[in-house]
């Protein structure tokens, strides 16, 4: 049977940038992993997981789809330093034509439909931000500029969007609606739920009553704040009666947060501060909170809350969660024990292909889409809009029971 002929794209393309990790990975050797320049100075050799395969829990494993085309749309960048374009070569270097725009990389310079599917990664560039910090990616543009294509040609393809639809909720909205209109397999997201977690196999017990998620996270307000709340939305989604949707949101930032962090009957349960902070390695959460930078507070329609704590002293995104009878905490570990650079994407590749195999999205974009709405109404929170009411976001779905290639029930890597 034949592959998937799948066409990419790209806002651009430089070393350790999301299209770089989901679409090249460097490989050198067990326990030597170098990064950026220090990988071309020790001869690591180039790989790329969407054209010549990836490692996944054993041996090579050829890739499932073939990629034809590609739309990039800038070559490097310059903010916040330069950083060169791999692209562009690495794609000619296995025959992969570079088109102008996104319908001839759709339609190979011809005419109708002629691949049978769209990978659009979105993240990276240089583009502006907006008054809440958010990064104005387009990739609302890029997918209607497929779905134009896909019209035009009378035939529709599935469509991967990297990270969330959208920085904007309502653009967001309609790329979704745009798509179960016109019949368009739609899946989005990040690695982040698919990654290895410490203990392994952790995982909320699907249909079990919840009440309370808490996630500590790293990074930036937006684009960081973002992979916090996805990793508590895929275990909130698998509560009983699934996920109901988001009633408000709030977002405190600067001084406020640390005396948030230490107030009994403020947003955060400082017993799932300390349950979060044990299955990171933290003896003592004190130091989380005093170097704490923002805390969000989601409210859901069935009374359910997910508190999310922004700690410049963690490394990785840690998650505890309880309900009437049962509790879980848990360490996301990005990058594990493998011997390749950001080993999580490689699930990530691993789903894009079966979307495409499938026609049918191996888990639901309606995650991606909540957790984007959410995090644009924090956005503005933050800025200073105090509590938002979110009637927008009354999404309900049910998460699946397993998402097969996803780390939670594979064991870590031995050293």
């Amino acid at each position: 049977m034949s592959k998937p002929r799948v066409a990419l794209v790209i806002t651009t393309w430089f070393p350790n940038s999301h299209a770089d990790v989901i679409a090249r990975h460097l490989f050198r050797g067990p326990r030597d992993v170098v990064r950026g320049s220090e990988a071309e100075e020790k001869n690591v050799v180039g790989w790329s997981r969407l054209i010549t395969g990836y490692e996944l829990d054993g041996p090579h494993r050829e890739p499932r789809v073939e990629v034809v085309s590609a739309y990039l749309e800038q070559q490097g960048v310059t903010r916040p330093e330069p950083r060169p374009d791999v692209g562009t070569d690495f794609l000619a270097e296995h025959g992969v034509p570079i088109f102008p725009t996104v319908a001839e990389a759709i339609t190979l310079g011809g005419t109708g439909v002629a691949v049978d599917g769209v990978v659009l990664i979105g993240e990276h560039g240089d583009y502006e931000d907006n008054e809440f910090g958010q990064k104005l990616y387009p990739r609302r543009r890029l997918f209607d500029a497929a779905v134009a294509a896909m019209i035009t040609g009378g035939r529709t393809i599935p469509i991967f969007v990297d990270k969330h639809l959208s920085y904007a909720f309502t653009d967001a909205r309609s790329m979704y609606d745009d798509a179960r209109r016109l019949g368009i397999p739609l899946l989005a997201g990040s690695s982040v739920p698919l990654a290895y977690r410490e203990p392994t196999g952790a995982d909320w017990r699907f249909g079990a009553p919840l009440t309370d998620c808490l996630v500590i996270g790293y990074g930036g307000a937006e684009v960081y704040g973002f992979h916090a709340l996805e990793a508590g939305q895929a275990l909130l989604e698998r509560r009983a009666g699934g996920e109901t949707g988001v009633v408000a949101v709030q977002a405190w930032t600067g001084p406020e947060v640390g005396r948030l962090a230490t107030d009994p009957a403020g947003p955060l349960p400082p017993e799932l501060i300390t349950a979060a902070a044990g299955a990171g390695g933290f003896d003592d959460a004190q130091n989380l909170i005093e170097q704490a930078t923002d805390v969000y507070l989601v409210e859901h329609a069935d009374g359910d809350r997910l508190t999310v704590l922004m700690t410049d002293a963690v490394t990785d995104f840690l998650v505890a969660a309880r309900g009437p009878d049962d509790a879980l905490a848990y360490r996301i570990a990005l990058l594990g024990e493998q011997p390749y650079f950001f080993p999580h994407f490689a699930r990530l590749v691993f789903q894009i292909e079966q979307l495409m195999i499938d026609r049918r999205a191996p888990y639901p974009v309606e995650r991606t889409l909540l957790t984007g709405g959410v995090i644009d109404g924090l956005m503005r929170s933050r800025a200073g809009a105090g509590r938002l009411k979110t009637p927008d976001l009354a999404i309900a779905y049910r998460g699946p029971e397993k998402i097969e290639g996803s780390a939670v029930a594979v064991p870590l890597p031995k050293s």
